[in-house]
């Protein structure tokens, strides 16, 4: 058992979330895990009567605790559904910290996290899993399993990080209309560099000069949110040096996850862990809200200058496509109209709207590994909404949900998982319905 007292003391405005819940039950009608598990504690209600009673002494951290939040996807839909404002991921997020404190971080995060906060690490450890991927081949079709995740289905490693590849400053074409810096994350440098490829054809044609640095690493928030945020520190001050720039329109983001802490994170994770006493400067917390005013989801950016786009050509068969609304871009960043105005005005795309696009995919990073079963009954829902639309390709802009939906679409069906970008790359090309 762990008192809380031997803890440093959470913030005053996470401490407030606990004060601000009205126990409506409103919540628990959003939470994906509690709809799949129907027991109190698993329900962002039950988990800020849980917080409160650890602020208060009536409980301590134990396993059991520890247990009980994890069970948590940190999707923000209990946030968007409160009519009270409790920041329910937040509140949970900070007491994973008080957890992490009491019981260490998991040997397997713990690589994970010294992987991605060094890039030269994260490089070998790319060419490995190349490696290891080949030599196990046909292997992988045994039905083996990284929790919910089947290993076969996992998308191959780039055989290049994207950075090595991308040039650093792409000239617009035609007239000269903005000027912004592509941060590209880990997904797109070593997974799916197609993505990045497409922001780069699609960009220059709309006018837009690009700059992608080629020293960018990880953006934090998967350490941070994991619990070990004095770790991830490193990783968001390098962000904000890098990308945090007055010159720019924009700093366009490809990935929902990155986005999101860029928007609705850095600034609030900086001034916590600068409450508790870490040894956070107010420049870099000014240099954090400059790069949440500049930042924008490629889709948004796009959208939001579709008259920018040069004439698509016509003609063609033409793609039935549905989209799924990653947690970290409706709800991180209210970003969720403009990907459907994007997908509705290509000429070769039928779009056809799902049910539940905006419900959670279950994938939550590593929530997947540790809590399979939870995650295969939320995944399983997202699945059947997808394949019941008849589409040949969902549409989403977020690596992490293009990852567990694609592991569990029904191969049979042949449905295609593609970033919007990728949708209109083909569009500018002439190319249609010729998914790769």
């Amino acid at each position: 058992m762990y008192a809380m007292e031997s803890l440093p003391l959470l913030s005053q405005e996470t401490v407030e979330n606990i004060h601000h819940c009205n126990k409506c039950g409103l919540c628990m009608a959003a939470c994906p895990v509690y709809k799949e598990l129907l027991v109190e504690s698993a329900s962002p209600r039950g988990k800020v009567q849980l917080s409160r009673h650890l602020l208060e002494g009536n409980l301590e951290i134990s396993p059991k605790v520890k247990e009980i939040l994890s069970k948590c996807l940190l999707c923000g839909s209990c946030v968007a559904a409160c009519p009270s404002g409790v920041q329910g991921d937040r509140l949970f997020s900070g007491f994973r910290w008080h957890v992490t404190r009491r019981y260490g971080v998991d040997w397997r995060k713990k690589v994970l996290f010294q992987v991605l906060a060094h890039p030269w690490l994260t490089s070998g450890s790319a060419r490995l899993g190349r490696w290891a991927r080949g030599l196990l081949g046909k292997g992988l079709e045994g039905g083996l399993k990284a929790g919910n995740l089947p290993l076969e289905r996992i998308p191959p490693l780039n055989k290049k990080p994207f950075s090595s590849q991308a040039p650093e400053k792409m000239s617009p074409e035609g007239e000269p209309r903005a000027r912004v810096l592509y941060f590209h994350g880990c997904a797109t440098n070593y997974l799916f560099e197609q993505v990045g490829r497409a922001v780069l054809s699609v960009l220059p044609r709309m006018g837009v000069e690009v700059i992608t640095p080629k020293d960018q690493g990880c953006c934090g928030v998967p350490i941070f949110l994991s619990g070990a945020r004095e770790e991830s520190l490193d990783c968001i001050a390098q962000v904000i040096k890098g990308f945090a720039k007055q010159d720019v329109d924009a700093v366009v983001v490809d990935c929902a996850t990155c986005g999101s802490a860029f928007v609705r994170e850095y600034t609030h994770m900086l001034r916590e862990l600068k409450s508790l006493g870490e040894d956070v400067s107010e420049k870099l917390i000014e240099a954090s809200e400059l790069l949440a005013r500049k930042t924008r989801d490629v889709t948004a950016f796009i959208g939001d200058h579709m008259s920018w786009l040069p004439d698509m050509p016509v003609g063609g068969p033409i793609l039935k496509v549905t989209y799924h609304d990653p947690c970290h871009l409706l709800k991180g960043q209210g970003v969720g109209i403009l990907p459907r105005k994007i997908l509705a005005g290509l000429p070769n795309v039928d779009f056809v709207e799902m049910e539940g696009a905006d419900g959670c995919c279950g994938g939550g990073g590593s929530f997947q590994v540790e809590h399979p079963e939870i995650s295969a009954g939320i995944t399983a829902r997202k699945i059947q909404n997808i394949q019941a639309t008849g589409a040949k390709a969902v549409a989403t802009g977020c690596p992490g949900c293009r990852i567990t939906i694609g592991a569990h679409l029904d191969k049979g069906l042949e449905i295609k998982v593609l970033h919007p970008v990728e949708l209109v790359d083909l569009a500018l090309r002439g190319r249609g319905a010729t998914v790769p």
